[in-house]
């Protein structure tokens, strides 16, 4: 799919738009941009927009744009104006946590509901978390070349690249998990190490903050899908969510942790989903 740039207030804005219905915003995550549309074609199967911007530092969306979640929410609105979007539904996956709860936060008026898909709420308490160190060095100064290697594998050992992805992103057993995976899961994961990876918006998305406040001023209807095998992002960030945003509900995800989209399960979560955006 082809990007376009969007010449907004806050500065250029790469974007990818498909299909038509009431629009839904996804905030991708790290190691994404907005070629990454896992999201995409089930909520473009089930009658919906999805506009996914590559956030600052990522793609061709230049850091300037915003280097805190919450500038990074403002350019979102003035993507929104640019393409004469006035309300939309957001869905914040991973990385793209603090951005979307700014964005439901600061502009209730332009979000009607908000969706935090094996999302970072807590972004203060990930220093303490057992992955974040390996996470942090994974970013260094040799990130490109290592992305580099894991896409090559990705296209010569796909089956090594999937059980080798599960067993960084789930608690799950990794034979057992790739055993469970369909062959166009297996594609998906190698197609995830196709894309371009940012060391530049990994560390600003490292400074984001979010709070406890701020999660408790969020007054969409919330639904948080996480996986209690995520190992990327532990559960207890989805806890955190449901404990502090009002009107938060959860979707539990399964064996393949935090790469939810690639689940067996992930058609009944899909169908989750589409049912919450749907809901007066």
């Amino acid at each position: 799919m082809r990007s376009q740039i969007a010449r907004t207030s806050k500065g250029p804005i790469e974007y990818t738009l498909t299909g038509s219905g009431p629009a839904v915003l996804v905030c991708h995550g790290t190691s994404s941009s907005c070629h990454s549309t896992e999201m995409s074609a089930p909520l473009v199967d089930a009658g919906f927009s999805v506009l996914t911007p590559s956030r600052p530092g990522y793609g061709r969306t230049p850091l300037a744009v915003g280097r805190s979640a919450a500038q990074g929410a403002e350019g979102l609105v003035a993507l929104l104006d640019d393409l004469h979007i006035q309300t939309c539904a957001v869905v914040a996956i991973s990385g793209g946590g603090p951005t979307g709860v700014a964005l439901a936060a600061g502009h209730p008026q332009r979000v009607t509901r908000l969706v935090l898909a094996a999302a970072i709420t807590r972004p203060e308490n990930r220093p303490n978390e057992p992955s974040y160190k390996s996470q942090g060095g994974f970013y260094g100064p040799m990130h490109a070349v290592s992305w580099g290697m894991l896409g090559l594998m990705s296209r010569l050992a796909p089956r090594a690249m999937a059980r080798q992805t599960l067993a960084v992103f789930s608690t799950h057993a990794p034979d057992d998990g790739l055993s469970k995976l369909s062959a166009d899961g297996i594609e998906t994961i190698c197609r995830f190490y196709h894309g371009r990876s940012s060391r530049q918006g990994a560390l600003a998305d490292a400074a984001h903050s979010v709070g406890g406040d701020l999660l408790r001023s969020v007054r969409q209807p919330t639904l948080v899908i996480h996986s209690r095998e995520d190992n990327s992002v532990p559960f207890a960030q989805a806890e955190w969510s449901r404990e502090h945003i009002p009107q938060a509900e959860l979707c539990e995800g399964g064996i393949t942790g935090h790469f939810f989209w690639v689940d067996p399960d992930f058609p009944r979560m899909t169908k989750r989903l589409v049912a919450f955006l749907r809901a007066d």
